[in-house]
């Protein structure tokens, strides 16, 4: 009797110990999104809402850890030749996706059946990375294929998808073949673009891929348990994940939320486990920020869909005649930047806005060509007198109400402008409606690469500028071969719109990665895109 009441203390022990280990997990943690994913096709997905979700219910052959290391993920081993241009992995056995339920109810047990018991083999990759180069599938993250063999060709339509450097050699084995060496490719490897795709389960989709939690299959740590595009997503941990630890959290709730005042409100209530909050996000109580990223150009930005900014001439006669010294004041969060793209981003493998410094010239102050452009601007409109609207923050108003003094100075009584102020929040509710003439505010990347940053503005982003001639520079840079061209390539494509005045950068700016007090485990490598839940747990 004695022994078997030793033994019970023991076993209650032990499992007290293990209870004490994992306190916080097996809970449930929220976060916010801006918006809905359209999309949860990984070779296709090009909004950060969506590449946060996929990072969190795929997993590629390699994953970065909390301190941005390469770590294994399906690949359990891997090989690079001396001339880093071959690169092979040995993937781990017996890996399974997840089929959720919902699929038996939606297609029939026997394929529920059939895909459930599927397990990930090297063509699963080989059929993803086709897939991201073929020109009919327009992933806007192909050029991140390019230092593959064949990939450039492929994506411009000279060659077929089977013939990239991408093979199987069986079911576990896969080789990338580079047309040069790319010290960055296994960082690459992490990235959406790269995870796996069961080409038979895609197929079977047919045209739906990823547009719902019934349309996908899972190989990550989380997989889609709800999805309603209109208020919030749910994701559950997945269990038959083959990482070396499983999720810790139980599920995360993302909801969508593009009002940066609601998620400070909502931090502050504790409501919300994390957030990667805007510059313009007052600082939550009851969190703490874990990183600041410099991802944010606040200026003057012109919608050129407006019948009086689409001029040229007229955004050079107010860009011309910016003073800035009269916006030289910093803060905590604010310093002076003449550069559109902000310090956060990066080009061929290095800091981009270090690499190019002063190379990125600003529209000088020069009173008498602002004088020039104005009268032609007049000209061209078939008027003698113009007005226009500034929405700006209000804690920049000042500084606005005295340019518009100097403005008004250089090109006389012809011109009005009234000055509006707005809640960050209102600002950029108006500019996504088109219905905005001049404002003052953040242009923040959500990107890591200056390319995607840049290629974000092909089809007129926030300033609504179109024209063939930076799409051309934009599909030019996409098809660049070195790290040289590269960063070249980006030079150009910025100064293009800083040249035709689409806006004008005052500041950069830091955005915030916070956590709630009670959570812990939760993190990111950079951009918002790469936050990762696995190791996340909530101590309320």
């Amino acid at each position: 009797m004695k022994r078997f009441l030793s033994v019970l203390i023991i076993v209650a022990m032990l499992l007290t110990l293990a209870s004490c280990s994992e306190r916080g997990a097996g809970k449930s943690v929220s976060y916010p999104l801006s918006a809905s994913p359209s999309t949860l096709d990984p070779q296709y997905a090009a909004e950060v809402e969506a590449q946060a979700v996929i990072n969190n219910i795929f997993e590629g052959l390699v994953r970065l850890n909390s301190s941005g290391e390469v770590i294994p993920g399906i690949a359990e081993s891997w090989d690079i030749s001396a001339d880093g241009l071959t690169y092979t992995f040995k993937l781990k056995e017996g890996t399974e996706w997840y089929c959720p339920i919902i699929l038996k109810t939606e297609y029939g047990e026997e394929f529920y059946k059939r895909f459930s018991a599927e397990k990930i083999t090297a063509n699963d990759f080989v059929f993803a990375c086709r897939r991201t180069v073929m020109p009919e599938t327009n992933s806007s993250h192909a050029h991140r294929l390019f230092a593959i063999e064949n990939a450039q060709e492929i994506y411009s339509g000279k060659l077929g998808a089977e013939s990239l450097g991408v093979t199987a050699q069986g079911d576990y084995t896969l080789v990338f073949r580079l047309a040069a060496p790319c010290p960055d490719f296994l960082e690459r490897l992490t990235e959406c673009e790269f995870m796996p795709c069961n080409e038979d389960f895609f197929n079977a989709m047919g045209g739906r891929y990823g547009l719902g939690n019934k349309y996908m299959l899972c190989n990550g740590p989380f997989y889609v348990s709800a999805w309603d595009p209109e208020t919030s997503m749910t994701i559950k941990a997945n269990k038959f994940y083959s990482g070396a630890s499983k999720a810790k959290p139980s599920s995360v709730i993302f909801s969508f939320d593009p009002s940066a005042e609601s998620i400070s409100r909502k931090l502050t209530a504790g409501s919300l486990g994390a957030a990667f909050l805007s510059p313009d996000a007052p600082q939550p109580e009851n969190t703490v920020t874990v990183s600041e990223s410099v991802n944010s150009s606040f200026g003057f930005i012109f919608n050129c869909a407006n019948a009086l900014m689409g001029n040229k001439e007229l955004r050079l006669a107010l860009c011309s005649s910016i003073d800035r010294n009269l916006f030289s004041s910093k803060g905590s969060n604010i310093a002076p930047q003449s550069g559109l793209v902000p310090r956060s981003c990066s080009a061929g493998g290095v800091n981009y806005r270090e690499s190019v410094g002063s190379q990125t010239p600003s529209i000088q102050y020069d009173a008498a060509a602002a004088a020039t452009h104005w009268k032609s601007a007049l000209s061209q409109l078939g008027t003698d007198k113009l007005t226009f609207t500034v929405l700006c923050p209000a804690w920049v108003e000042e500084q606005v109400r005295r340019q518009l003094q100097i403005w008004q100075q250089i090109m006389g009584i012809g011109l009005g402008v009234t000055v509006v102020t707005a809640t960050a929040d209102e600002i950029s509710a108006a500019i996504a409606a088109g219905n905005y003439q001049v404002a003052l505010t953040g242009i923040d990347s959500p990107y890591e690469s200056a390319v995607d940053f840049l290629a974000s503005f092909s089809d007129g982003g926030i300033f609504a500028f179109s024209g063939n001639e930076y799409s051309d520079i934009i599909k030019r840079l996409m098809g660049v071969d070195t790290d040289g061209e590269l960063l070249s390539g980006c030079l150009t494509a910025e100064n293009y719109l800083l040249g035709n005045a689409v806006c004008y950068p005052l500041y950069e700016r830091s955005s915030r990665f916070v956590t709630s007090k009670d959570v812990d485990g939760i993190y990111m490598n950079g951009s918002e895109s790469t936050v990762c839940f696995i190791y996340a747990k909530r101590y309320d």
